[in-house]
């Protein structure tokens, strides 16, 4: 699958300028996420996807927005995704989230730290790109995130 987006749904109801936003795709073979961030991915798939100056967020409370990539991500479909974002001058992305149960978030308030807390918390994500997956990869996606 060729990931070119990612959507979420927003929270609040003003729009936020968000200060250099960055976002890392990789891929991993844990089930739960480590402390580290680095010690998540699998060697070598850890890429820069979106590296931009300002973004822009929120708008109307539960209106989807969506950041385009600027590299597209080819996810292979049979290990665990991982989207890592950073932004510099704020503490979180306005978004819906829900609570998965299990340690699938890491989270840090403070950008370029090696590690972070953990969290069940997920946010509404959507991803957007090339279909290329079995029927059964979605079922397990989403089994993965209730």
């Amino acid at each position: 699958m060729t990931i070119v987006a990612i959507s979420m749904k927003n929270f609040a109801s003003e729009q936020y300028a968000q200060g250099h936003v960055s976002i890392w795709m990789g891929q991993s073979e844990l089930d739960e996420l480590g402390p580290f961030f680095k010690d998540n991915y699998l060697p070598g798939s850890k890429t820069l996807v979106f590296d931009q100056d300002s973004v822009l967020t929120g708008g109307t409370v539960n209106e989807w927005f969506t950041l385009y990539l600027d590299t597209p991500f080819e996810y292979d479909a049979q290990s665990n995704l991982i989207i890592e974002m950073e932004s510099l001058n704020c503490s979180t992305i306005y978004v819906w989230g829900w609570d998965t149960g299990a340690s699938r978030n890491r989270y840090t308030y403070s950008p370029g730290l090696p590690g972070g807390a953990s969290d069940t918390e997920v946010p509404h994500l959507q991803i957007h790109g090339s279909l290329e997956l079995q029927r059964t990869t979605f079922g397990r996606i989403k089994a993965l995130f209730q």
